[in-house]
């Protein structure tokens, strides 16, 4: 089966070396452009030659495809990192710029701002190429494509840096994405002209319509929230609460365009056109509409990695249909998608998104057969039932160590909630797509509609809220992920082929995985550690040692001599990531206090006010200095009452203290560490 699937699938063959010249291209930022001139030369000179030296060079050909493939990886991914370009305007700008800028979005309201990503056109006086991520005090009178010149502060993106936590500067980075401003009134004005592309302003244009006739026909914020989320994958106005609890239950992919909506839309649109005639023109007509339909849908919504995926996809089956008349095999056009999307973006390969979805769709093409015929049931409706069970099962198949590695927790109640979620969300989608084609109709429909997504809010959570619902606070390195593949390919293997080695291959995966998380756990039971975390605006320090972890700070939280993690909500979401990763099961919180404190052997300071105004006579020997606010401007009296191995300046500090330590600690020198512009500090005592 395998051999003649690799046989069968050369999408497949070029997908492999692909990606791998692109992970390595994420590392090494070159393009050997001088290898992969030798690999496609090897690989056309011996259509040259002679065929006895054609057969005979088939291997050597082979090699050269590959290379030139690996190498293509490499280019495409220096290629999509724009730091590479001679004209980004990053190369040049400072602390202080002036930019001229194109909105390529309408702003979106935040918490306390509203957001907008633009795109830069001149930076200082010199045309410049690049994307800035812009954040408004109040609701800027601004549209997309809209011209504004600024004259701000630009700061890099970056993330807490707190251990284990989401990287938000990397998320922005592989959209390259790398600063971001800050504005007042006085820092903007818009230009005259509005010079966007015609497509552009008709997408923005059917978008808004949408978002506007759901909130008009659909009051309710929790209800037109899960609408625009389900028909057009607008999800800014979406309640956390009932994200969590569809998060929670395994259903989140309802509420995030994906492959499903794109692969209703196909299967009613094929209905719809059954009346066309079974003639060359009417098909070729047929799969042009669908195409144009697929591909404007996915324009609409964003155009995301999974949404792509599937436009590929049918894309080629519509294709080969109806204008070739030929069906090909379903894991070369699964391949051929990757293939081509990777090579339009790269860096879709490190989108979540992008993997589970091809993740999800290789697992039903490969499990949801022999999973259906494992119970063949006469009742109609039950055997309906049954094959949505059998879809949810197998597309978890090879997206549940993913889930397990990025989500850190497993949706036990999965099958319940698809089970009530895919046929519900399906009906209101129909219903959402008439809604808006005839809007006419918004008196009857709306109420309707905001009905049946209440009730499926209801539902899921309530499923939620079961006891059980859900499996949390789940660690896992990347060797432990590759663990878990090779037993689910494994199990796969002696599933379908029936080849007894490859249990010795699962039990063997299994070990490792139970050896490899042993280790670790042992590790870090045995390691004492320090860390300065990087919390908003407060003093946050933990020292963790054997499962345990004793937190300092200023806050006012009453403290327990004894507490759980979970717990401290308000430090549990810089410190949750920490503890999974040191394996700290109980919690001690004490009050910040101000001085020398020991920590298994080292020896720390935390300081917060003034230094007395005469040094000791013999200096005090530390290794960590730890300021917060409310320490001396004049970090230099610091060398008259200690000898310190570095100073740290924690998450409290204000801007400008920290722009005068720093530079104070440049010109004296100094070793210093500052976690608001760093990330957090760990230190293994």
């Amino acid at each position: 089966m395998f051999v003649n699937l690799w046989k069968a699938t050369p999408f497949l063959r070029l997908l492999l070396p692909l990606v791998a010249g692109i992970i390595t291209g994420l590392y090494t930022a070159i393009f050997p452009w001088w290898l992969w001139i030798i690999c496609c030369t090897g690989w056309c000179l011996p259509a040259f030659l002679p065929l006895v030296w054609r057969f005979r060079l088939r291997y050597a050909r082979g090699v050269c495809v590959t290379g030139a493939v690996f190498c293509l990886g490499m280019g495409l991914q220096y290629e999509a990192d724009i730091r590479h370009r001679a004209d980004w305007f990053g190369h040049a700008v400072k602390d202080t710029a002036t930019l001229v800028v194109r909105l390529t979005e309408e702003p979106v309201k935040k918490t306390n701002s509203w957001r907008v990503e633009a795109e830069v056109i001149n930076a200082d006086g010199r045309a410049g190429t690049g994307k800035i991520l812009l954040y408004f005090r109040e609701a800027p009178p601004l549209h997309y494509a809209a011209r504004l010149v600024l004259r701000t502060a630009v700061r890099v993106i970056s993330g807490s840096g707190n251990l284990g936590a989401f990287d938000y500067g990397r998320y922005c980075s592989y959209r390259n994405l790398y600063h971001q401003a800050f504005l007042g009134n006085s820092n903007w004005r818009q230009l005259p002209g509005n010079d966007g592309c015609t497509g552009g302003k008709w997408l923005v244009a059917a978008r808004n319509y949408c978002l506007q006739t759901l909130r008009a026909y659909i009051p309710h914020r929790e209800e037109h929230g899960v609408a625009q989320a389900l028909l057009i994958g607008y999800r800014n106005e979406l309640d956390q609460d009932i994200v969590q609890a569809y998060t929670n239950t395994g259903v989140v992919h309802i509420i995030a365009i994906s492959g499903l909506h794109l692969g209703l839309i196909y299967i009613t649109l094929l209905q719809l056109l059954r009346w066309l005639p079974a003639r060359r023109a009417a098909d070729i007509c047929k799969a042009l509409l669908l195409i144009a339909v697929l591909w404007a849908f996915s324009l609409l919504t964003g155009a995301s990695a999974s949404v792509l995926r599937s436009a590929v996809m049918f894309t080629t089956i519509a294709v080969g249909q109806f204008m070739i008349s030929r069906h090909s095999n379903i894991f070369n056009t699964l391949a051929a998608a990757a293939f081509l999307l990777l090579c339009y973006q790269p860096y879709f390969l490190l989108d979540a998104g992008f993997q589970l979805s091809f993740l999800a769709v290789a697992g039903i093409v490969l499990c949801y057969k022999p999973l259906y015929d494992a119970w063949m049931i006469r009742n109609k409706w039950l055997d309906k039932i049954w094959q949505m069970v059998v879809v949810s099962l197998a597309a978890q198949v090879f997206t549940w160590p993913v889930c397990l590695f990025y989500f850190r927790q497993f949706p036990n109640y999965f099958l319940a909630a698809n089970l009530v979620a895919v046929p519900l969300s399906t009906v209101l989608l129909y219903g959402e797509i008439l809604l808006v084609a005839v809007p006419w109709l918004g008196g009857a429909l709306g109420p309707l509609l905001q009905w049946g997504i209440a009730g499926m809010n209801w539902m899921i959570q309530r499923i939620d809220a079961a006891p059980g619902a859900v499996t949390a606070n789940i660690y896992m390195n990347f060797a432990q992920l590759l663990c878990l593949y090779v037993l689910t390919i494994a199990c796969c293997v002696w599933w379908l082929l029936q080849r007894k080695l490859a249990c010795w291959w699962a039990l063997g995966a299994l070990l490792a995985f139970t050896a490899i998380g042993t280790v670790h756990r042992l590790e870090v039971f045995n390691q004492p550690a320090l860390i300065v975390y990087n919390s908003h605006r407060q003093m946050l320090v933990e020292i963790i040692h054997q499962g345990r972890g004793v937190l300092m700070s200023d806050s006012a939280i009453a403290s327990t001599p004894l507490i759980a993690p979970d717990t401290l909500a308000a430090f549990s979401k810089y410190t949750t990531p920490a503890h999974l990763i040191y394996n700290i099961t109980k919690t001690a919180f004490i009050p910040r206090p101000n001085g020398l404190i020991d920590c298994h052997g080292r020896r720390v300071l935390l300081w917060q006010g003034m230094l007395p105004p005469v040094p000791p006579s013999r200096k005090i020997k530390v290794d960590y200095i730890i300021l917060s606010k409310g320490a001396p401007r004049d970090i230099s009296r610091f060398e008259e009452f200690f000898i310190y191995e570095k100073i740290i300046f924690d998450a409290s500090c204000p801007p400008f203290l920290l722009r005068k330590w720093k530079s104070d600690c440049n010109k004296l020198p100094l070793r210093c560490f500052s976690v608001p512009d760093k990330g957090a500090f760990v230190v293994n005592l």
